[in-house]
């Protein structure tokens, strides 16, 4: 390498200043951590420690290439001189060689040692960090962010100075990085960098916490810092392990390990494309950045990286929720505000604020099954007789219900299983009440339904259930689940129960269930039809089923009261004889309005009953009028009664004249009765 001594002095004075104020701002830094005990602030000062072994090798190096330098051109300036001269002053080529012996073994052993023992301790840290922080983050005694009584607004000042002494520090000492002897310096200034970007991000929780009163941002950096420590170490060990074998050209100055490419962006954020080709060119020794097409992409990809950067942090702003959708900001993963209406809304950039939108104005749908396999769905129809009794049995959770107490079997052994299937349809009432009721709102109303229709199906027996209980059970499900929803404050509205699906278990128990209420139907049918014919004969007996049963009542009273009142009656009592008289007229009454077969038949018997006393009546009158006009005149009597017979008993026979005497041949033959055939005779004769 060349230069003079004054250029390395320069690099000396440099390094020994950073070396001063990475002191400074780990000392700075410390206290502070312990002022707010803020394990953020603590791992950040863990962080800086590691820059020290950095700028006291640099400090070293740079020293030593300025002692070597002086020999150098002391013994140039020797070698012009005379012999005498050179003789007289020999030694000092001896120091030259010792000069560059140390700048050798600092170059070639110091640089690599502090490197890998950089790169040991960021992951060492980090580690115990991130242990650390994991820790903290379960025991909440703890503090985690900052400690009470903490000014934020003071921390915020402090941070940000600190970060500004950092940032000025490293930018100006990344400037000697752009001529040649200086850039050694590099490594440090980059890594004071790292510093600045540690601080800022101080400063910015800060005053998230001062202005917000959010102290969640410390956590995140407390959780981020370790993990940047172990990604660092990682990169140092890497890059010394590639630099240990790379093959090296004589006189040249290896770049250190822990001169981090990644941490080397953010001192030079213009030359990505250049830090890009000398990582190439150095492991690989190609000169590929002298090409023109990597040379255009070198000088794009920097500022389209930044351009599309800026993009997408800005499209981060946004939050579009859509016209069925609702939506809700997450800071750090923390609802913040009310619940987002559709439309569009701005929040903070991404990672501080996230934004989520679900569809509150979409109905959804579980379902509670006895089948969670659900083998069930599988099937075209649902028939209680198909399935395997082995099936039957795997996988089914089965509903239990109320014992019957109607049956002998009572509530020791009517207790049956039943398989059904619960559809719960709902919605989001209230999105904020929604995600702060339950994690896992959707399994949260699924066990409620669970519970609710175990409850209710023990609350009925199994006949109940399968009559009106499926159909009365929607309604039922679906207040007794909207109150535990509401108890719960889960913020739903539940829009319908169905029960979909009801039968018992399957196999073997649903085919015996099955021949079971083909009895209670054949049953049910015998007693309907019974019904029906008891409805057809009181109809048509006597006109109404409703006459029927009053007159059938007023029978049933007649023969209570003969019962009760018989011995009286029959001892003369009056009064029963009157009230059992009052019945039968009762009777009488309603059996007179009758419409039926049972009033036609009265009235026909009350015809004939009349018919035949009023003929008999007559009968008796005539008779003695006829007694009567035989004692007058018996000759008479007895003369017209054997014509009055004559005539009755010839009125329809025939009559025929013979003329002649016993024995002779007809003359005439005339039949009276048939006056066509008495002319036919004559006419004949």
């Amino acid at each position: 390498m060349k230069g003079d001594q004054t250029t390395y002095r320069r690099g000396a004075t440099a390094a020994s200043v950073g070396l001063v104020l990475q002191l400074a701002l780990t000392v700075a830094t410390a206290l502070v951590g312990l002022w707010t005990q803020s394990p953020a602030i603590q791992a950040a000062t863990w962080h800086m420690l590691a820059g020290v072994p950095i700028w006291i090798i640099l400090a070293l190096v740079y020293t030593q290439f300025e002692a070597e330098r002086r020999e150098t051109l002391a013994s140039e300036k020797l070698a012009t001189q005379d012999a005498a001269s050179a003789v007289l002053f020999g030694d000092l080529s001896d120091d030259l060689q010792r000069a560059r012996q140390r700048l050798a073994n600092l170059v070639g052993y110091g640089l690599p040692v502090v490197s890998f023992l950089v790169a040991g301790y960021l992951i060492v840290a980090g580690t115990g960090l991130s242990w650390r922080h994991l820790a903290l983050a379960g025991d909440s005694t703890v503090v985690t962010t900052l400690a009470p009584g903490v000014n934020p607004v003071g921390l915020l000042f402090v941070a940000g100075g600190l970060a500004f002494v950092a940032f000025i520090a490293a930018r100006w000492i990344s400037g000697y990085t752009r001529v040649r002897e200086w850039q050694l310096l590099r490594g440090g200034a980059s890594y004071l960098m790292s510093c600045f970007v540690l601080l800022g991000l101080v400063a910015v929780g800060a005053a998230a916490a001062a202005v917000l009163d959010d102290t969640s941002l410390f956590r995140v950096i407390s959780a981020a810092v370790p993990v940047l420590m172990l990604l660092i170490g990682m990169e140092m060990l890497l890059n010394g392990l590639l630099s240990a074998y790379r093959p090296k050209r004589p006189g040249e100055i290896p770049r250190p390990a822990f001169d981090s490419r990644v941490l080397g962006l953010l001192t030079t954020p213009e030359s990505l494309g250049q830090v890009v080709g000398e990582l190439i060119n150095y492991q690989f020794g190609v000169e590929v950045s002298r090409s023109w097409l990597y040379r255009l992409l070198g000088r794009a990809v920097t500022p389209l990286t930044i351009l599309g950067a800026c993009v997408l942090l800005a499209l981060s702003t946004l939050v579009i929720v859509g016209p069925d959708e609702q939506g809700v900001v997450l800071r750090f993963g923390e609802v913040r505000g009310a619940a987002r209406l559709p439309g569009l809304h701005v929040k903070l950039p991404w990672p501080i604020e996230t934004a989520v939108t679900y569809p509150v104005g979409r109905v959804l749908q579980i379902t509670v099954s006895s089948d969670p396999s659900g083998r069930g769905g599988d099937e075209e129809a649902i028939l209680w007789t198909s399935g395997d009794d082995t099936l039957a049995r795997l996988g089914m959770e089965y509903f239990p219900t109320a014992p019957d107490t109607r049956s002998d079997a009572g509530a020791a052994g009517g207790m049956a299983l039943v398989a059904a299937d619960v559809v719960v349809q709902y919605r989001v009432r209230d999105l904020i009440a929604f995600l702060a009721g339950s994690s896992a709102p959707r399994e949260a109303i699924t066990v409620v339904a669970q519970q609710e229709a175990s409850r209710y199906f023990a609350s009925r027996n199994l006949d109940d259930l399968l009559t009106a209980g499926r159909t009365e059970g929607g309604a039922e499900l679906e207040r007794t689940i909207q109150d535990r929803i509401d108890s719960l404050g889960l913020g739903m509205d539940v829009v319908g129960v169905s029960i979909t699906s009801l039968k018992p278990p399957g196999g073997k128990v649903a085919r015996a269930f099955h021949g079971q209420i083909g009895a209670q139907q054949q049953r049910e049918s015998l007693i309907q039809g019974g019904r029906k014919a008891a409805v057809t004969t009181l109809a048509k007996v006597a006109g109404s089923v409703e006459h029927s049963q009053r007159i059938n009542a007023a029978i049933l009273e007649l023969d209570a009261l003969r019962t009760e009142w018989g011995r009286r009656a029959a001892a003369g009592d009056q009064d029963a004889l009157r009230r059992i008289a009052g019945q039968e007229l009762e009777i009488e009454a309603l059996l007179g309005e009758a419409r039926g077969e049972a009033a036609e038949i009265i009235h026909a018997a009350r015809g004939y009953r009349w018919a035949r006393a009023v003929g008999e009546r007559s009968a008796q009158e005539r008779f003695a009028g006829e007694l009567l006009a035989f004692e007058k005149s018996p000759d008479y009597y007895r003369v017209r009664r054997f014509l009055e017979v004559l005539a009755d008993g010839l009125a329809e026979r025939r009559k025929f004249v013979i003329a002649g005497d016993h024995g002779e041949l007809p003359m005439l033959r005339m039949d009276f009765s048939d006056p066509t055939s008495a002319i036919d005779t004559l006419l004949g004769e």
